[in-house]
């Protein structure tokens, strides 16, 4: 069932622990996903030599009546847990609505930590993976002008700097990737072999380039680096017209995609889509405003190495919401929809992204696809 949304605030105490460990594959975790969720959390880990410190954001409307309890186990499916012992919690932020923690503690071989957020017998819970695919975190982060890590993967301002060396490398892409096929089409590569713009040396601070994702590293010579998308001033959301028009491609058909593309006025072809399709201009504002919301959650939500929109988390996002159940496990994921279709992603690990998540796609989702745009057309999400 999909968790509503929560009323009350947070508060943070780290002094009392789980008395067994959770098992991801049976606990529903859809309301990370839900843009009313009062509730939010956002991580980064980095490892230093045998320590590991994860950097912790929680948002609320106030910090006064949530409890938050921390554990470590050895994975997603664990039966059992070991509690967080000698560990350093450090408030780098106190907000009325945002606090940031930095949560230091030796590395162990258990490879997550789990967050649990309660009030009033509402559980929720959280997971922060302690490895990076395969590999070990860098030990370097992006930071905002307060020093405070940036938590997203992309980059909105060019007031950033990098912690945790004294140079860094960098390797500059374009990010021209398509948008993810649909659900019932033939899997193509998700991250194809590409070569870099460019590579280069900087120290704390940088100049990056809009609609170029960097992969960051102390040198050349480890594995171990930060994917980050540098995008426009106000990414998550999309305000010029050709990312606009971009953006709508999973909701046209072919014949609108072309009439879009030899459009020699793309605005009076945009604006005409809309008004034909919603027959009003009422009607059509509000299809306007919702399905660029649906959007922009998409980017904020899971944007990697290219724009959360043309993942396919992103696209099943767009086109069906938010699912109303959300299962993990340590190389899987599952979307339930209670009057829909079910999803499985696997967790494929790429120089990229250590966890890209991929869509098992089926023949058989051809209908339900087909059911989900019609009802968007039909102005069902007004």
């Amino acid at each position: 069932m999909r968790i509503e949304k929560l009323s009350g605030s947070l508060i943070l105490i780290f002094m009392t622990y789980f008395g067994h460990a959770i098992d991801f594959t049976r606990i529903n975790i859809s309301w990370q996903y839900d843009p009313l969720a009062e509730v939010k959390l956002r991580h980064r880990v980095i490892q230093n030599d045998d320590n590991i410190s994860v950097f912790l954001r929680i948002t609320a409307d106030s910090l006064s009546s949530w409890s938050t309890e921390l554990m470590i186990q050895s994975r997603y499916e664990s039966e059992t847990h070991t509690t967080l012992e000698g560990y350093e919690a450090d408030t780098l932020l106190s907000e009325a609505k945002r606090r940031i923690l930095k949560i230091t503690f030796k590395k162990s071989e258990n490879n997550l930590m789990v967050v649990k957020i309660s009030k009033s017998g509402i559980f929720l819970y959280y997971d922060v993976s302690l490895k990076n695919g395969l590999l070990p975190f860098p030990s370097i982060y992006p930071a905002d002008p307060d020093g405070n890590p940036v938590f997203e993967n992309y980059l909105n301002s060019s007031n950033f700097s990098w912690k945790g060396a004294d140079s860094f490398y960098a390797q500059q892409y374009i990010e021209d990737f398509p948008l993810s096929d649909p659900p019932m089409a033939d899997m193509k590569p998700l991250a194809p072999s590409i070569l870099p713009d460019s590579s280069f040396l900087f120290s704390d601070s940088v100049s990056f380039r809009n609609n170029h994702f960097y992969v960051v590293r102390r040198d050349s010579t480890t594995s171990q680096g930060v994917t980050m998308l540098k995008a426009a001033p106000y990414y998550p959301e999309f305000k010029q017209l050709p990312e606009l028009v971009d953006a709508m491609q999973y909701i046209l058909n072919e014949p609108e995609r072309k009439s879009l593309r030899n459009s020699s006025d793309l605005k009076r072809s945009f604006d005409s889509f809309w008004l034909k399709t919603y027959v009003t201009k009422f009607r059509a504002r509000n299809a306007i405003r919702n399905y660029y919301n649906w959007v922009k959650q998409s980017n904020r939500l899971f944007t990697d190495f290219k724009e959360g929109w043309k993942t396919d988390r992103g696209m099943l996002f767009i086109v069906f919401g938010v699912p109303d159940e959300v299962y993990r496990s340590d190389n899987e994921e599952e979307w339930y929809y209670d009057q829909g279709p079910s999803f499985e992603f696997t967790v494929i690990s790429t120089f990229f992204s250590p966890k890209t998540y991929a869509l098992r796609r089926r023949v058989d989702y051809q209908n339900s696809w087909y059911e989900y745009l019609a009802a968007i057309r039909r102005g069902i999400n007004e």
